[in-house]
Formats: structure tokens, C-alpha cells, sequence
């Protein structure tokens, strides 16, 4: 399986990761009391996490993420993140340091990358 990709950068593989799907609809309760739904959106979250990312690393993605539009996320581990990869949004934790040591050192954090798709699959 290869790295996952973010605006055409390689990101380092997390430790994990998961990919939550997201149901937008609009409920209302009918005039009987029984309640009924439309869905007008779905789409789905990925949550990247990693236990010990660099500090090159993190800088790396903070950039990614700092530019504030959608940009493409490819990953072959999921269907949904084919070759030609989905539109997100990006939001990248603040850092907890888990290791000791500085910039020149090398310390290591634990950070979640959040990857939210911006069109709805529907």
C-alpha cells in the first residue's frame, strides 16, 4: 500500500486511521407524530492519526493544510480515494509532544489529520 497523498505531496502513513460517513438530511415530525427524512448530502470524513510524527513532518503537513482550500486526497487503502483521489478540507491538530528533544534534536508528537470531503457523494 502506498503513502497517502495530499495536494499531490506525499504524506507520511499514519498509525491508524478511520473513515466516517457523514448523513446530511433534514428531518420533520408529520402531523400523526411519525418523524420522516430526505437526505440531501453524504459524504465521508478520514481521520489520519499518527502516534510519532517529525517535526519535518508535521511542518511539512501544517503547510498543506495552512492554505486554507480544497485540495485532492489520494489513498489506495479506501475505494472511495481512487487514482483520481476526492476533494477535502483539511484540519491538522495541534501537536503533543511524545518524546523529549527539540527542533535540531528531533522530537516526536502524536497529531490528527482530518480530512473532510467537500461535494456529497449523492
Amino acid at each position: 500500500m502506498a503513502n497517502p497523498t495530499l495536494a499531490g505531496t506525499t504524506i507520511p502513513c499514519p498509525t491508524d486511521s478511520t473513515r466516517d460517513y457523514i448523513l446530511l438530511k433534514a428531518e420533520a415530525t408529520t402531523i400523526g407524530g411519525k418523524t420522516r427524512w430526505d437526505v440531501f448530502g453524504r459524504k465521508y470524513t478520514y481521520k489520519l492519526n499518527y502516534d510519532f510524527v517529525s517535526v519535518s513532518d508535521y511542518e511539512s503537513m501544517e503547510t498543506l493544510v495552512n492554505n486554507l482550500t480544497e485540495q485532492t486526497f489520494i489513498w489506495d487503502k479506501y475505494d472511495s480515494c481512487d487514482s483520481t483521489g476526492v476533494s477535502v478540507l483539511a484540519e491538522l491538530s495541534s501537536r503533543q509532544p511524545k518524546t523529549p528533544g527539540n527542533k535540531d534534536t528531533g522530537f516526536y508528537s502524536k497529531v490528527t489529520l482530518t480530512l473532510s470531503e467537500v461535494s456529497s457523494r449523492i
